[in-house]
């Protein structure tokens, strides 16, 4: 740390309506998370609030927004995704509601607590059902939120940042408890400050509404309220629609402050038959501009989505998107999919988007991803509207594990294939594996000498890629190809001046002057660490 299926094609043929049954009544569980989805309701959702309230005529969607004391809540912002509006001066809002809107939710004002959801842990529950079940649609129907005041300032806060957990079944999911959940449990207790965690989709890699389930309280095991974003996984392996994903997790589009950060979700992946682009919808742009519409433009804005942009110019509407969001101070993007680390300097619009690797991993079928960077996270500690501390958590690691080391003709073999790192016997290879993911280029330096002297180490080409998890992942255990070729970021290079030098160190320092350093290098055929713990 710092230095201070088959089976599928079969669901996809059921009717929407009886795969939102399904998602929402019944449940083929296991273990402890035999439950019913429900949404939070701050009273019982039909109108049956202490405070009387009449609504205009033509309204069908309408509440009061109050803090635990019953006290009114003026300018907070509630949207059923297609309408945004703000309560007024009495707390009241009201909307006509979109007929294909599922749910109304508050832009949880900064300040507040994120309200969490009533059965599963600290799992957000800013949002409940937009209508009666059995009601009409067209009668007017209450939804009330109550909000309970921060005891201190949320203008700095702490946020993880996690990409795909993708689990493809319950042992996976055990991982993701028994790995990443007590990790981000022991960063958060080292922490004063509030708290919020972003998943950035994939939120299963195979699987239905129970899956959603389990993972929704996984999350909320964490303690730190977690706010969750569509993957491509998340709509093929259930419905291609996201319907399913909804029912359970939420919108697949809101919004909520921090101090002075807005935070933005969109589903920018776009389903034509059985294939996906990426891309943002038009009616998801246009109820971004009216959400932005209350949001000054001195704040903060970080924008969260599955698939990166990069420079994908094709994908639909991006340029809306990505003009509106750059109107605001130090806009930050972030994604995930790729399975790999990459800090991606835009040339449209000069954004930097922070494409995180997954938590996943490879698909839990080690304890790397194919960049050969271990399972992990990102943590990034905000003050106002600057990121101001950017650090790596490896998966059941030391807080300061950030560079694994290989000498320039270390062979990595297995049964199935070799791979080989034929840079020359007098180099040094370090896979630093998130540099460069606080927006900056590292400094990554060797010394020959125990630290005395130091020379620069550079960048390797990412498509080079990392051979010790190529020999892993496709010589050892004949994963696919795909598997071990990522490209790799993060490696760089060193010729030493002494190949028998015997103290060698390796040191990457970041914009926040963390040192990290690493004498120990992954000899040949050591997988040790890609096998597990």
């Amino acid at each position: 740390m710092k230095n201070d299926s088959i089976f599928t094609r079969l669901r996809r043929t059921l009717s929407l309506a009886l795969t939102a049954l399904i998602a929402a009544t019944m449940m083929a569980c296991e273990g402890d998370d035999k439950m019913l989805t429900e949404l939070p309701k701050p009273d019982d959702g039909n109108g049956n609030g202490t405070t009387e309230i009449t609504p205009d005529k033509g309204i069908t969607l309408y509440g009061l927004v109050s803090d635990k004391e019953g006290n009114p809540l003026e300018g907070v912002v509630v949207s059923d995704g297609y309408s945004v509006v703000a309560s007024d001066k009495k707390g009241v809002y009201q909307i006509v509601r979109d007929p294909n809107a599922k749910h109304v939710f508050i832009s949880v004002p900064s300040g507040y607590e994120i309200p969490a959801q009533a059965n599963f842990g600290s799992y957000q529950g800013a949002y409940q059902a937009a209508n009666s079940v059995t009601g009409s649609s067209s009668k007017p129907y209450r939804a009330d939120f109550t909000l309970t005041k921060l005891t201190q300032s949320d203008k700095r806060f702490l946020l993880f940042g996690l990409g795909d957990p993708q689990p493809d079944n319950s042992d996976h999911i055990q991982r993701f408890r028994t790995e990443a959940v007590p990790d981000v449990k022991k960063i958060s207790a080292k922490y004063s400050i509030p708290q919020v965690g972003i998943a950035l989709g994939d939120i299963l890699g195979k699987g239905d509404a129970q899956t959603f389930t389990s993972m929704k309280r996984a999350f909320g095991e964490t303690g730190v309220p977690f706010f969750t974003t569509i993957g491509n996984h998340d709509k093929s392996s259930v419905d291609y629609t996201g319907d399913t994903y909804r029912d359970v997790l939420g919108p697949r589009w809101y919004s909520f402050n921090r101090g002075d950060v807005h935070f933005i979700a969109m589903d920018n992946i776009i389903f034509t038959g059985t294939e996906y682009t990426g891309g943002f919808t038009d009616e998801q742009v246009a109820w971004l501009e009216k959400d932005l519409s209350f949001v000054p433009t001195d704040k903060m804005v970080i924008l969260y989505y599955h698939i990166p942009l990069r420079d994908n110019t094709g994908y639909l509407n991006r340029k809306k998107v990505l003009d509106m969001i750059s109107r605001y101070k130090n806009p930050i993007l972030m994604c995930a999919h790729t399975h790999y680390f990459q800090p991606y300097h835009m040339r449209s619009h000069k954004l930097f988007e922070r494409i995180h690797g997954g938590t996943c991993g490879y698909f839990w079928r080690s304890t790397c991803g194919g960049d050969g960077t271990p399972n992990g996270f990102m943590v990034y500690e905000i003050d106002g509207t600057k990121i101001i501390d950017t650090y790596f958590k490896a998966s059941q690691r030391a807080d300061d594990y950030q560079i694994r080391l290989y000498r320039g003709n270390a062979e990595f073999a297995g049964p199935y294939a070799t791979y080989k790192y034929d840079v020359g016997a007098d180099v040094v290879v370090a896979n630093v594996f998130t540099s460069g993911m606080d927006g900056t280029t590292w400094k990554v330096e060797l010394s020959e000498d125990g630290g005395k002297t130091w020379s620069v180490m550079t960048e390797m080409s990412q498509s080079y890629g990392d051979r010790w998890i190529r020999g892993y992942h496709i010589g050892v255990e004949k994963h696919p190809v795909e598997s071990g070729t990522s490209p790799c970021y993060h490696q760089y290079q060193c010729k030493l001046k002494n190949p028998e030098a015997t103290g060698i160190v390796v040191r990457a320092t970041d914009s926040f002057n963390h040192a990290y350093t690493q004498t120990r290098f992954n000899e040949s055929n050591d997988f040790t660490e890609a096998e597990g713990y």
